[in-house]
């Protein structure tokens, strides 16, 4: 594949190898992120594995979309107050919800086409924010190269017989797409993330709201994030841990959400 031999020779070092890709195997190989990623399947398990859950899952799915769309914005710098408003002005807010409502339809692309839909994605979030030349585009060549390079490792390493967690392969791309992608990389980013959790049968209702739990441990999430493309065992580690404790409150705020009916 273009690009691995890059990616395994820089894994371990503190320089940002940006034409590189994560390679999964061995990055779900790395102590205790197995058990991690078991340990938060099963937390995710539980809640969507009630009945209650699986009958109102077109109430929960629509309210979590509207959830995430609130807490991407604000992630991606928005106030709460702005992400909160019935008719937003915020060109990110606008943009959380346009990518919220094309979310379904997008998502059926998603194996078929996903660098396509990402830069869809990239449309509906940056509207209004970017001039038309760049929307869809990644942020540069390298970027678009390495993110061409990821899904292709995607295929490679985390197909249906891989024993790659499929939480694993979603942080991932929230990662990589984040950062490929600018501006509101970040918004693209997390709603790539919420296709993969479903395209991977983590969550085939919709109905997690992971954006909340990354807000919820807002402190270090954008550092974390961005340091994840260095592909170090440690950044690795963070990354995946972070996002392993933002599935688990996406599944306690579903459980909310559940009990709100």
């Amino acid at each position: 594949m273009t690009g691995e031999r890059t990616a395994l020779a820089g894994y371990g070092s503190d320089r940002r190898y940006r034409d590189a890709v994560i390679p999964l195997r061995r990055a779900a190989g790395l102590t205790g992120l197995a058990q991690a990623a078991a340990a938060t399947r099963d937390a995710i398990d539980v809640v969507l594995g009630q009945r209650a859950v699986q009958v109102d899952a077109d109430r929960l799915a629509a309210a979590g979309l509207w959830r995430g769309a609130r807490a991407s914005a604000v992630l991606d710098g928005a106030s709460a107050e702005a992400a909160g408003q019935d008719d937003p002005t915020d060109p990110v807010v606008r943009g959380a919800r346009r990518v919220a409502a094309g979310l379904p339809d997008l998502s059926a692309r998603w194996q078929s086409a996903p660098l396509q839909v990402l830069a869809r994605l990239h449309v509906l979030a940056a509207a209004d924010l970017a001039d038309e030349a760049a929307l869809g585009r990644p942020r540069d060549a390298t970027s678009a190269r390495r993110l061409t390079s990821t899904m292709a490792e995607i295929d490679r390493a985390a197909g249906p017989s891989s024993t790659v967690p499929a939480i694993m392969v979603a942080s991932v791309v929230h990662a990589e797409v984040a950062e490929a992608f600018s501006p509101a990389g970040g918004v693209v980013g997390r709603a790539a993330e919420r296709i993969v959790l479903a395209a991977r049968g983590v969550d085939p209702l919709g109905v997690l709201v992971p954006e909340e739990g990354f807000l919820a441990e807002k402190g270090g999430y954008a550092d974390e994030r961005a340091r994840l493309l260095t592909g170090t065992d440690e950044a690795v580690a963070l990354w995946f841990e972070r996002c392993a404790r933002a599935y688990t409150a996406a599944a306690e705020v579903t459980a909310r959400m559940l009990a709100e009916r």
